[in-house]
């Protein structure tokens, strides 16, 4: 009795792992993916297809703090509606050939562009 709940046990178990490892994670499409490296790390931008942002500020050693939200780009502007709190970088930026260059923060910040498919209005 004592080992075939064990087997149970074992092949509830085994069941659980192999569902949760097929549960698929879909990668978005990015259209933008801006960084540069901060002196004790790494601040990136990615945009998605469908209009949302991650900014991220970056430790050597820790995952970071991410922003997120939509964003809308008109001519050469981009802005960025965060939905929770907004970084120090600010949530207006300039979109160049090579580079996105945030203005309306506490300092001014500069990515430089690695792709750049978005399509400006």
């Amino acid at each position: 009795m004592y080992r075939m709940k064990q087997t149970i046990i074992i092949l509830i178990l085994i069941l659980i792992l192999t569902l949760t490892s097929c549960v698929r994670t879909e990668k978005q499409e990015t259209l933008l993916l801006a960084d540069r490296e901060a002196p004790l790390g790494w601040v990136y931008l990615r945009v998605y297809k469908d209009k949302t942002f991650e900014f991220e500020s970056r430790g050597l050693e820790r995952r970071g703090d991410i922003y997120e939200g939509i964003v809308e780009v008109r001519n050469d502007t981009i802005f960025f509606q965060y939905v929770d709190s907004v970084p120090k970088a600010g949530n207006k930026a300039i979109l160049t050939e090579n580079f996105v260059s945030y203005f309306s923060g506490e300092y001014p910040e500069r990515l430089e562009i690695k792709k750049n498919v978005l399509k400006t209005e």
